[in-house]
This record gives structure tokens, sequence and C-alpha cells, in this order.
């Protein structure tokens, strides 16, 4: 397996897999919309130096993939987020170790930005995430918390 930065060449996958994440999540909150569809989301991220869009790569096919991007410290932080937005690899190559390879690359860009820390957010019903995140060295650190008042 490969794991390298993504090229344009990879961008109608990954819109792809962006819509598979989103959909899969909709078992975990009922809000999402499941005809949601990707279109043109990472073409305008492959340049972009505090955006991390990298694949997994097996036999030259993509197979799974991360983004991430970095938050510069301002008035509120008075330190470098690194944010872990999305993290998807294809239903036939799960379980093998793919995504802690994209985090393990994930963190090392972060590194490199000078990051003081990563963060990602979770749905809390899917604890398949919560599970690799956490033997990825993540901690809950916040929650969110909600109502639904309208059906």
């Amino acid at each position: 397996m490969i794991i390298r930065k993504a090229s344009y060449n990879d961008v109608e996958t990954l819109n792809n897999f962006l819509t598979l994440l989103i959909r899969d999540e909709k078992q975990y909150d009922p809000g999402i919309n499941e005809n949601f569809t990707v279109t043109n989301m990472y073409e305008n991220y492959i340049e972009d130096s505090n955006k991390l869009l990298i694949v997994a790569e097996e036999n030259k096919k993509v197979v799974g993939y991360l983004y991430g991007t970095i938050k510069p410290k301002d008035d509120t932080y008075k330190y470098t987020i690194a944010k872990l937005d999305a993290l998807y690899i294809d239903s036939n190559y799960r379980n093998k170790k793919i995504a802690t390879s994209l985090i393990e690359n994930f963190k090392k860009w972060a590194i490199e930005k000078n990051a003081h820390k990563i963060e990602v957010n979770v749905l809390s019903n899917n604890i398949k995430a919560k599970r690799l995140y956490e033997k990825n060295n993540f901690k809950t650190v916040s929650e969110t918390l909600n109502i639904t008042i309208k059906d």
C-alpha cells in the first residue's frame, strides 16, 4: 500500500468517497440527507498548503483518503490546530490498518505545520470511528449536545 498526496486525477474518486462517507453517517444522524452528493469539493484543495489531501493506493487503485486542514493560532487559541475533517476507506479494504497509516501521515504533516494538537469530530453513535481514533491516541476533550425540537 502507498500513501501519497492526492492529485487532480484522484478528485472524482475522492468526491465519490466523501459522498459515501456522508451517506454512511446517516445511520448515526437521521438528519443527514441520504441523497446528498458531493461534486467539485476537492478540486481547490490540491494546491493549498494549509490543507492536506492524501490517498491510500493499493495496486494503483485509490482505496481510501484523508482530508485535513490547519487552523492557525488566533485571538481565541494561542496555538495552531490541525483538524482532521474526513477519513474514508473503501468497505472492501477496511480493517487492514489503512486508516491508521493515513492518520500517521496526517500527524507528521501536522508536526511539520507546527500544530500543537489534532482535532477530529466523531458522531457519538459511531463506535467504530471512536475506537479507531482512540487506538490512535485521540482523547475525548469535549462533547456536543443537542435536542431535536422539530421533526
